[in-house]
């Protein structure tokens, strides 16, 4: 089966159960999302949140089809010197295919499926459209979906306003959203932060 088009991968996701709130008569009184997400275009996410996801998240994105073959050989060498699976090799495209269509499971055989559909999407769509889908998708921690929810949840502020640190503090929660982010573990998010900075 082909994959989908643009609208429908970008929606993949979105629809999401929440809490409902009652009160005493069984009212609703409000109702908790379990994704807070907020789609925009990628010229209204900074530019300085773009530069840094690539940098620390995928440095040749504009330069390979998918999967990046340097990448690919060096985590291969770090995970036999280190006699397990130690780094990750995906490319921003093979994250987006992962998180449309696959589960996180540790196989070869969800590996080699990300990697074609990373090539078939990258066949379909050109780098900037592949860089707004997946900054409008990737999970940033604390139910926040996507670089505006993200922005807003943590800075106050839409991703068009985020400065050069904030942008890499974002950019850094993106590998360990559950534990790196500035809620749950401030301290490593400001490492985090270094890093990417």
């Amino acid at each position: 089966a082909g994959l989908p088009g643009k609208d429908q991968l970008r929606e993949l996701g979105e629809a999401a159960e929440g809490t409902t709130v009652y009160d005493a008569h069984n009212r609703s009184i409000f109702s908790i999302p379990t994704q807070y997400r907020i789609e925009v275009e990628l010229a209204r996410i900074s530019p300085y949140l773009r530069d840094a996801v690539i940098a620390v998240e995928d440095t040749r994105f504009y330069e390979h089809d998918g999967i990046d073959g340097i990448r690919v050989l060096g985590a291969a060498v770090t995970d036999i010197r280190e006699r397990r699976a130690a780094e990750g090799a995906s490319t921003i495209t093979q994250q987006l295919a992962r998180i449309s269509f696959l589960s996180r499971d540790k196989t070869l055989r969800r590996k080699l499926r990300e990697a074609i559909l990373a090539q078939r999407i990258e066949k379909m769509y050109d780098k900037d459209a592949i860089l707004e889908i997946y900054l409008n998708k990737v999970y940033f921690g604390d139910g926040l979906y996507g670089a505006e929810a993200a922005s807003r949840g943590y800075f106050g502020k839409p991703a068009s306003d985020i400065t050069v640190a904030e942008a890499a503090m974002l950019a850094g929660i993106i590998k360990a959203p559950s534990a790196a982010n500035p809620t749950v573990n401030f301290e490593r998010a400001v490492k985090r932060r270094n890093i990417v900075l």
